[in-house]
């Protein structure tokens, strides 16, 4: 049978293609109307597949899944750019990106490595070479340019491995990473360029530069060698407290600056071992090298007319100081008051004076107070304030206790206190809190406080220490703070051949070269453990009027001695001694 003669052109009528009259199904096109609803009927039979199941499903809603663990790497990737500069470029998909991460990660793990090195083999070398002028000028333009490449490499990462097809949320968390990781690295090294800018300005303020300083004689310290202390075995280094605060601010104009507190560090360079020689302030007579400038004004000491109390050591400073009777002693020197007592403490202790530093009662007290405070062992009540001669009673107390946590008001009393005890005992506790600083001051100390401590700084330091040659005081005293041992030598009424009315400068001389040839065995520290007494509440500066201020109560020879006095043997004391807790 040919087609013609067969229905639907020859088809057989069970053909499952044909609908169910033997027509054939009615497929419409793409476009094309369909009244009739043959593309259900299409659809039903399978002979085209309709346009929906055509295209393709979205690309995100295929790629969702799988885009996440990918976001989740480049997020990983641009963390440890931040841990390790470049490192996360490793993980970019362009080769030479892996090869400037490469490079990056190296370089920065080399510089890591070699800083950690020198802190922990030669950290003295490291903090001479930081405060050094050039570095601290330098350093925020360093720190600046690396802050920008570091902040770079974050970015970069995680552009160049975050998935190719992310859509606008996914996109959004990386960029708040890339925010927040930036914020985290441009913060701390903006802080250290301003530490560094501060610390520069500070020493500019503080320290003359070389040229700056006119002297009539000076040592030559090697400030630029490998060990800048080599060919020097000791250098001795003058200390003085001013009693010079605002509040005898009239006192200062009509008479000047006098020197309450006087003692000499002498170190031995090698070891670090420190003696602390004090001189009573009231000492009469003070000789001077013979030859030298004071010597040939005072040949028989520091003496003169009218009333002694103005001719004690003390002294020297003030009328050998512009505006005092011997300016002229040390005309176009920069220092004149230091020149003249430099000679003067020479002639007491035998020992060449090298330097001096000066320190101001208020800026002792904020200096203090920015470190936090200090822990001394209070041994005693100490009144404060209150003059016996004109009847004035104290008005406070610095309280008695082991390991005390004293601000600087109360840590300047318990060094300045001598309403009922003498000027040997306060000697003795002005040790005490010289070594409790010296043992306090420590890095992080000075890090976490490092802007009120160069603000007090700045008030509290009159030096000839110059610029080129601080660092190779840093070096010095990281040997005194790490190796030395700190000891005393009190020139008190019968001991060491001291009187306060004829002292004997020879007997004293031998004193001095006994306490720094045979230092004393270090015995017990002072407890430096957890204050077992809250801080004390800061308040104002105390107010010492003339007239008004503690009068002392000597220890004459026949009176009963002090507790510090009986402590104290001919030859040297180790401060440990000095400032341990005494109690029960």
């Amino acid at each position: 049978m040919n087609d013609e003669a067969m229905p639907n052109g020859g088809r057989d009528a069970a053909d499952p293609r044909l609908d169910a009259d033997g027509s054939e199904p009615t497929v419409v096109r793409k476009g094309a109307f369909d009244p009739e609803g043959a593309t259900e009927r299409s659809r039903e039979w399978g002979d085209l597949p309709t346009a929906s199941a055509q295209m393709p499903k979205p690309a995100r809603s295929r790629d969702s899944g799988r885009d996440w663990p990918l976001l989740r790497r480049s997020l990983l990737l641009t963390v440890a750019s931040t841990v390790l500069p470049g490192s996360g470029l490793l993980g970019a998909r362009v080769p030479r990106l892996r090869l400037l991460g490469l490079i990056t990660s190296v370089v920065s793990l080399v510089a890591i490595l070699w800083l950690g090195i020198w802190a922990l083999t030669d950290l003295p070398s490291l903090a001479r070479f930081a405060q050094a002028e050039a570095t601290l000028s330098s350093a925020r333009f360093v720190l600046g340019a690396i802050t920008v490449a570091w902040v770079m490499l974050i970015a970069l990462t995680q552009i160049a491995t975050r998935p190719p097809r992310v859509d606008g949320n996914k996109r959004a968390v990386g960029a708040v990473l890339v925010a927040a990781l930036a914020f985290g690295v441009a913060a701390p090294t903006a802080v250290a360029a301003q530490y560094s800018r501060d610390a520069d300005r500070l020493l500019d303020t503080v320290l003359p530069q070389a040229s700056e300083i006119k002297a009539s004689s000076r040592e030559t310290i090697a400030s630029n060698a490998p060990d800048p202390w080599a060919g020097t075995p000791r250098v001795n280094v003058l200390l003085l407290g001013a009693d010079g605060n605002a509040d005898r601010a009239e006192r200062i104009k009509q008479f000047g600056v006098r020197t309450d507190t006087i003692m000499v560090a002498s170190i031995d360079t090698r070891t670090g071992n420190t003696t602390l020689i004090q001189i009573p302030r009231n000492l009469p007579r003070t000789p001077f090298p013979e030859g030298s400038v004071m010597a040939e004004t005072f040949p028989d000491g520091f003496r003169g007319e009218g009333d002694p109390g103005n001719w004690y050591v003390n002294g020297i400073w003030e009328k050998t100081e512009e505006g005092g009777d011997y300016e002229d002693l040390f005309a176009g020197s920069t220092f004149p008051g230091a020149e003249a007592l430099k000679e003067g403490v020479q002639g007491i202790t035998g020992l060449e004076i090298s330097r001096f530093v000066m320190l101001d009662i208020d800026g002792l007290q904020a200096l203090i107070d920015a470190m936090g405070g200090v822990t001394i062992n209070v041994n005693r009540d100490l009144p404060i304030g209150g003059s016996r001669d004109a009847g004035i009673r104290p008005h406070g107390t610095v309280e008695r206790g082991e390991a005390r946590k004293l601000d600087g008001y109360n840590a300047m009393w318990y060094a300045r206190s001598r309403y009922d005890s003498s000027d040997y005992d306060r000697m003795a506790r002005q040790s005490c809190l010289v070594d409790a600083i010296i043992d306090q001051a420590n890095p992080e100390t000075l890090l976490t406080s490092f802007e009120p401590i160069a603000a007090a700084s700045a008030q509290i330091l009159t030096t000839d220490v110059t610029r080129d040659e601080f660092g190779a005081f840093i070096d010095l005293a990281f040997r005194v703070k790490d190796k030395g041992k700190v000891t005393r030598l009190v020139f008190a009424p019968g001991k060491n051949g001291y009187s306060p009315n004829r002292p004997d400068f020879d007997e004293m001389h031998a004193a001095v070269q006994t306490a720094i040839a045979e230092p004393a065995a270090p015995t017990a520290k002072p407890t430096t453990n957890a204050p077992t007494s809250t801080p004390v509440v800061p308040r104002p500066s105390p107010t010492v009027q003339d007239g008004q201020e503690e009068s002392p109560s000597p220890t004459e020879p026949g009176s009963t001695p002090t507790r510090d006095e009986q402590l104290l043997q001919d030859g040297s004391q180790n401060v440990g001694d000095a400032c341990a807790w005494q109690g029960d």
